[in-house]
Parts: structure tokens; sequence; C-alpha cells
């Protein structure tokens, strides 16, 4: 059972800057129900169509929730939102290792995930000494190969990608000022690069504390026509999400 929800403020990522979405304001009616991006107008209020009527929203990419379990389970993925469906389905975070030009590249997926050429998904990364681990995936992903290729990023479902993200700080019951801050004061994901090398803590201290859950929902930016379903796959499966970090 899946209550209570705690919303971030909307985000947008732009030529490598993560920045507020002034102007939009996710919205779920009553719980148990789905949610909506809603888009503002100039008074605060739920824009309409001015030819329907209707209220203007963002037209959804990919919806994944992400949760931590206990520190001695791994990582629990699904593509589906717990509080609006019946959720099932929850697996192991895999991490898929593509071939060709791309051999070093991590991909996290699960087994529905739009896989390219590649062996069958593992629970380890694909490259060797990944500058966003552990601060994205515990080292217990770490790849246990004797001389693995040079890690070249991190890819693949970019909903499950923000959730790792999210669950960087400390979780607070009340507030989600703590990934707002992340993203935005703080300014951790910039130019495809982690820049928080510490370990989450956001996963629960002991194994009787609830899970930590982050449902992550990407949208079609109305704003930028170049923001398509297409893009946003090419961004996801083709280039590293997270960089390796120079420093």
């Amino acid at each position: 059972m899946y209550s209570g929800e705690i919303p971030s403020k909307v985000m947008r990522y732009s030529n490598g800057e993560v920045s507020e979405a002034v102007g939009y304001y996710w919205y779920r009616p009553e719980e148990g129900g789905a949610g909506y991006l809603m888009r503002l107008d100039h008074n605060g209020q739920c824009a309409t169509d001015p030819e329907t009527g209707e209220y203007v929203y963002a037209t959804e990419y990919k919806t994944f929730s992400v949760a931590a379990c206990n520190p001695l389970l791994p990582i629990m993925v699904v593509d589906q939102d717990p509080l609006a469906d019946a959720t099932a389905g929850w697996e192991l975070l895999r991490i898929f290792h593509p071939r060709g030009n791309r051999l070093g590249l991590s991909q996290v997926v699960t087994l529905e995930s739009p896989m390219g050429d590649g062996g069958a998904p593992v629970r380890y990364v694909a490259g060797r000494s990944p500058s966003w681990m552990p601060g994205l995936l515990p080292r217990t992903y770490r790849s246990p190969g004797r001389d693995p290729p040079e890690s070249r990023g991190l890819g693949g479902e970019l909903p499950i990608i923000l959730g790792l993200m999210a669950l960087s700080p400390r979780k607070d019951t009340a507030s989600n000022e703590s990934t707002n801050q992340l993203f935005l004061d703080r300014n951790m994901w910039r130019h495809n690069e982690w820049r928080n090398n510490d370990a989450p803590k956001g996963y629960p201290d002991t194994a009787q504390d609830d899970p930590c859950v982050f449902l992550a929902k990407v949208f079609l930016d109305p704003q930028n026509p170049a923001t398509t379903a297409e893009s946003l796959a090419w961004f996801e499966w083709q280039t590293p999400v997270v960089r390796e970090s120079s420093a």
C-alpha cells in the first residue's frame, strides 16, 4: 500500500542546466488517481485552451518509480505510478552493456527497455571506476571483471537516473526541499556531470524502516519544440546522461 506524496518543484533540463520550470504545476486531483503537469496562467490558475476551454497540460514521455528498500537490498524500479496504478512488476535495477562504439557505457534498464546490441542486462556496471559511483549507484554494482573497459558514463531510462539522483540527500517526511536544493541550488547535475561523490543518504537506515520511493516523470517541453520523444530517446540510449567527471 502506497500513500502520501510530496512533490518537488517542476524542473527543466536545457543546455546542460537545471532550472525551475516556472508556470507549471504538478496536480493530482485525488490520491489513487492520475496526476498531470498543468500550465498556469498569469494569475497562477490552471490555464485553459481558448478554443476548446480544456485545461492545458504537458505531454508525458515516461514514468518510473525508484525505490531504496533497505541497506541490504538492491534498488527496485517499476514503470508505473504507485499512487495511480495497481502496481505490480517491481524489478531489481539492471544494467545493460551496449557494444560497439558505446563499449563501457552503463545503461539502467528493465527487461522491457529498448536495449540495442549487447548481452542480457546484469546487476553490475560496464566500466571500471565510474566517477558517479557511489554517488548514484552503490559499490555493490561495480564490475566484477578483471579488466573491464574504461567507464564511459551512465545512460538508459532517464526517469530511473533522476530517481537515483533524488536519493542523494537524506529524506524529509514533511518536505521535498532537499530535492529542490539538490538540483536547483547545489546544481549537482550540470552539463551531464554528476557533481556529488558521496554515497546516497536517502536509503533507509535499517531493514525495519519504510522504503524511500521517488516517482520520476519526464514530459515533453511545450515551450521547446525540439523536445520530442525521438530526441529524448536519443539522449537516453545514444549518449551518457551522466558523463564521466574529469575531476
